[in-house]
């Protein structure tokens, strides 16, 4: 039976990571950075967080196949080690961020921490006591748009980690809410019932409570604060008008683009360029984004969410928002010969030189290849190479994009999988 040592183990995780296009911790670790300045550029803003202030977030372009995955994780892991806490998600059928309570759920139960391998907060707060929130922010009453986040936060300090309403009240810190009636009934059996008192009605608009007692708790916790990384957003296009309005929203405001963000909290996206035809082009008979949208914000909500849905779609253009484009042929060498070294330990063999070998293998690609054809490229013929003992010709197919034609039916109905809003009396 074939031995394998945690080396080995190793080199055949990272090699099928690569093999099916969805990068890891370990080969974003492993794998030579071919974008140092833009990671040192992201690292500029984590410092700067870090201090204390929150920066602007920022929206990365990049062609599908040119490492735009691959960067978030990148910095998900720089963020880690520079004692953040982060939450990556991908948009996807299930995930959108038209509606932010909905899109909380998903981003809040991903949250990682350096000292943990348990996403969330649950085991940190276990430890903690209710006289700890003394003088926090969390207690400012004026500082959430709607209690309810830190009153079950309170609330499950005072439950205590043994009991079993802690747990629901944990459900609820990530965005499943409870029953009314069910919190009430906790609130008054240790003595908080007044908590709950006179508390206003909780409405959609007030999700941003969750995201901003989260992102209190994380500093409180010992962390810099809440790096949020979210991929695929070009799937928004899918949505309709009204949802796409709500989306473009909740983005401006998570990326403190209007440097109004009161919470420790700092976004990077990343989007396919596609997405930039439908917002500034033409696209059939569909106006550009960068018309339709603030006209429906004005009729559907006011004159000032026009202006931020103008400023939302102009900074989206900004030199602020890099594109990431080809990397140079000399530059994806190093990466590809080092790939001829994981897989010749993955699966115990002895290829040729790397540097030549690569070389010539790749010289009939052309100058614009994309990072991810070159990966799957080499590993192709690294494979073939290892079962028949000759080099193979390949040849290369474009890679297709999603599409970003709207199809309100892409997402699943939140009605199907998303808690009723409760009211308060």
């Amino acid at each position: 039976m074939t031995a394998y040592d945690d080396t080995r183990l190793q080199a055949v995780r990272i090699i099928e990571s690569l093999r099916s296009g969805v990068p890891t911790l370990l080969s974003t670790r492993e794998m030579p950075d071919l974008r140092p300045e833009l990671v040192n550029t992201i690292r500029g803003d984590l410092d700067s967080f870090a201090e204390g202030r929150v920066p602007p977030g920022r929206l990365v372009w990049g062609q599908y196949g040119q490492g735009k995955s691959h960067l978030l994780i990148t910095v998900g892991h720089l963020a880690l080690e520079m004692g953040f806490a982060v939450s990556f998600v991908s948009l996807s059928r299930e995930v959108s961020c038209h509606n932010l309570l909905h899109f909380y759920q998903r981003v809040a139960p991903a949250l990682r921490t350096p000292d943990s391998k348990v996403p969330g907060l649950q085991v940190q707060l276990a430890s903690r006591k209710p006289s700890d929130l003394t003088a926090t922010p969390i207690q400012d009453p004026e500082r959430y748009n709607h209690r309810w986040p830190a009153v079950v936060l309170e609330l499950i300090f005072h439950c205590g980690g043994d009991d079993e309403d802690y747990y629901s009240l944990y459900n609820d810190l990530m965005g499943y809410r409870l029953p009314v009636t069910q919190v009430r009934h906790i609130a008054q059996r240790v003595g908080l019932g007044h908590l709950l008192r006179d508390l206003p009605r909780f409405r959609q608009e007030h999700a941003q409570a969750y995201f901003g007692v989260l992102a209190d708790v994380v500093r409180w916790c010992g962390y810099k604060g809440w790096v949020i990384l979210i991929d695929e957003v070009e799937l928004i296009a899918r949505l309709g008008k009204v949802g796409r309005l709500h989306a473009y929203s909740n983005l401006h405001w998570l990326l403190n683009w209007a440097n109004d963000m009161p919470y420790p909290i700092y976004l990077l996206v990343a989007s396919a360029t596609s997405l930039q035809e439908l917002w500034y082009g033409k696209n059939g008979r569909r106006r550009p984004d960068r018309v339709a949208i603030p006209e429906l914000a004005e009729v559907r909500l006011a004159p000032e969410a026009a202006r931020r849905m103008h400023d939302f779609f102009d900074l989206a253009a900004s030199h602020n928002n890099p594109t990431i484009g080809p990397v140079p042929r000399e530059a994806v060498f190093p990466l590809l010969e080092h790939l001829v070294e994981l897989h010749a330990r993955a699966y115990d063999w002895n290829p040729p030189p790397a540097g030549e070998w690569v070389r010539e293998v790749t010289s009939s690609l052309p100058e614009d290849t994309k990072l991810r054809t070159y990966i799957r490229y080499v590993l192709e013929a690294l494979d073939q190479l290892l079962l028949t003992g000759k080099t193979p010709q390949l040849e290369v197919e474009r890679l297709s994009e999603p599409h970003v034609n709207e199809d309100e039916g892409f997402f699943v109905s939140e009605e199907d999988d998303s808690p009723q809003i409760q009211t308060e009396r």
